[in-house]
């Protein structure tokens, strides 16, 4: 359910969820975003917590022009040169922008999701 701060209760930046992560490599704000041809597309600006399940749902990633969220399902490996991504570069730039320092509402993650064709776990109906 969207919040009046227009984020979903069910999820909190990593930096107010106050749990340790399931998953330690998950904490991987700043690290360079690359697709799957192994090209640069951005930066992890912050990272959204489901916070029942101590997971990262989706990362907030900035590039050269705007910023976009990325469901922690596209991730297919995370190295010191990066996060890496199985979507190409040419998907990921068309994915819906996402400014807002709030945390994404319903509406918000499901386009996310869709647009990287995975469901969103947190609006399964």
């Amino acid at each position: 359910m969207a919040q009046g701060d227009g984020g979903d209760q069910r999820l909190v930046k990593l930096d107010d969820f106050e749990g340790e992560l399931d998953e330690q490599w998950q904490d991987v704000k700043g690290r360079k975003v690359l697709d799957k041809n192994g090209e640069e597309i951005g930066t992890v600006e912050d990272l959204y917590v489901y916070k029942d399940a101590s997971s990262v749902h989706l990362l907030k990633v900035s590039g050269s022009e705007r910023s976009f969220l990325i469901p922690v399902d596209a991730v297919t490996n995370v190295t010191d040169e990066g996060v890496e991504v199985e979507q190409a570069g040419d998907v990921i730039q068309t994915s819906p922008e996402f400014d807002s320092e709030e945390v994404p509402d319903n509406e918000t993650s499901r386009a996310a999701h869709e647009h990287y064709g995975y469901p969103d776990p947190l609006n399964i109906d």
